[in-house]
């Protein structure tokens, strides 16, 4: 499998704890502080609460894999045949059960439905991207 290398565009520093996480091997995501349920993914104002406050918080790096599919074809600009086939799993961590966290499949075996899993982060070029690898 292929890692693709294209990095995150951080037109703000809304994700830029997200990332921090990864090279620490962290999950982080963000959860309201009126409520105390995670936001994910994390926008500028809440929905349905627009003065609520986020504040990012450590969560389990093992899950289940929510969904999954396997790119075939890179859609980027430039020359990415080097980087396909991969995997992209949306994971759901057992402290955040409803937030859906985009990243890689990695290590042995296909990715399924259901399937445990665990944070496994990805150096792709200069960067780190979420990845996950199944428990066994």
């Amino acid at each position: 499998m292929g890692i693709p290398i294209h990095p995150p565009r951080f037109d703000s520093d809304l994700l830029k704890p997200f990332y921090e996480g990864l090279a620490a091997g962290e999950l982080r995501l963000t959860f309201s502080t009126t409520t105390g349920e995670p936001v994910w993914y994390p926008p500028e104002i809440v929905p349905g609460d627009p003065a609520a406050q986020l504040e990012w918080r450590k969560v389990s790096p093992v899950g289940t894999v929510y969904s999954f599919t396997t790119i075939t074809r890179s859609l980027l600009p430039g020359d990415h045949k080097a980087e396909v086939p991969f995997t992209v799993v949306l994971f759901c961590s057992d402290d955040a059960p409803h937030a859906r966290v985009p990243g890689l499949f990695v290590g042995d075996g296909q990715a399924a439905c259901g399937m445990r899993a665990r944070l496994s982060p990805v150096q792709a070029g200069d960067h780190i991207v979420a990845g996950f690898a199944p428990v066994e």
